[in-house]
């Protein structure tokens, strides 16, 4: 006989249309027939199965529960009433005919079939979902500071439904132009270092650049990946008006590498 305890009297039995039947679940029964451990009555389930599939299809969804895989079995009425039966519990009798009755009142319509709510998906704070797009795209090489900010913007909106940047009423960010970049000479003046002294110092001490003669680019410096973050190639005329080459120029920001090294002192 199967251990049970009183049955649960605030529940009901309460059948769902399932590949156009009226089922019941599992651990619904067994915690209506007041098994200690409901799970416990697929035990019996699988017992009787044979004289269950008698009676119709046992649909079966398996799930995981505590990292462990079960099976759920859903029986329609002449299953329930079979299983209940089987359960031999003091509730049985009471059981059977209250599974004959919440069918019967579902089949004529005077139980609305209710459907269990989705689950809501919790949204990350916008703020949140901004920093964490941020830690992302740091990460991606050869990408400018506007292009982050882009990109995690659109993760953020994709995440939580809220662009951060249109909240702040920054609806375009300024394309990077030569007038908000500067050349080393443009950055010496600021310190007074000449535009030699910046390039030696940019490669040797703040390592954004490395000398690159007669590259292909016709610049005589390139980015290190610390650099990308602090400049940026743009088309000039070569000496002499005759084709275009590369050009590379630092954002103002640069210049706190070379206030360490000012003439005098910044």
């Amino acid at each position: 006989m199967t251990t049970a305890i009183a049955a649960n009297s605030t529940s009901q039995i309460n059948p769902q249309p399932m590949n156009g039947e009226l089922r019941i679940l599992d651990i619904d029964l067994g915690k209506r027939l007041g098994f200690a451990k409901p799970v416990k009555i697929r035990e019996l389930i699988k017992r009787h199965l044979p004289s269950l599939e008698q009676m119709g299809t046992v649909p079966t969804v398996g799930t995981v529960k505590r990292g462990q895989d079960a099976t759920e079995y859903y029986l329609n009425r002449k299953q329930a009433i079979f299983i209940t039966a089987k359960s031999e519990t003091a509730e049985a009798t009471d059981i059977t005919i209250e599974i004959i009755h919440r069918f019967d009142a579902y089949e004529r319509g005077e139980i609305a079939h209710t459907s269990p709510k989705p689950k809501r998906i919790r949204k990350p704070a916008f703020d949140t979902a901004f920093t964490r797009c941020m830690n992302v795209v740091a990460l991606l090489p050869n990408v400018d500071e506007n292009q982050k900010l882009l990109m995690a913007a659109r993760g953020t909106h994709a995440l939580c439904g809220i662009n951060p940047l249109e909240v702040m009423g920054y609806t375009a960010i300024p394309a990077a132009t030569q007038d908000n970049y500067l050349t080393p000479t443009e950055l010496g003046r600021q310190v007074g270092l000449s535009g030699r002294r910046v390039n030696q110092i940019l490669c040797e001490e703040a390592h954004l650049q490395v000398h690159t003669p007669c590259s292909s680019s016709g610049s005589d410096w390139s980015m290190t990946e610390k650099g990308l973050a602090f400049g940026k190639m743009f088309d000039s005329t070569r000496k002499g008006g005759k084709g275009s080459q590369q050009q590379l120029k630092w954002k103002p920001s640069a210049i706190e590498f070379l206030r360490p090294f000012a003439n005098p002192p910044a």
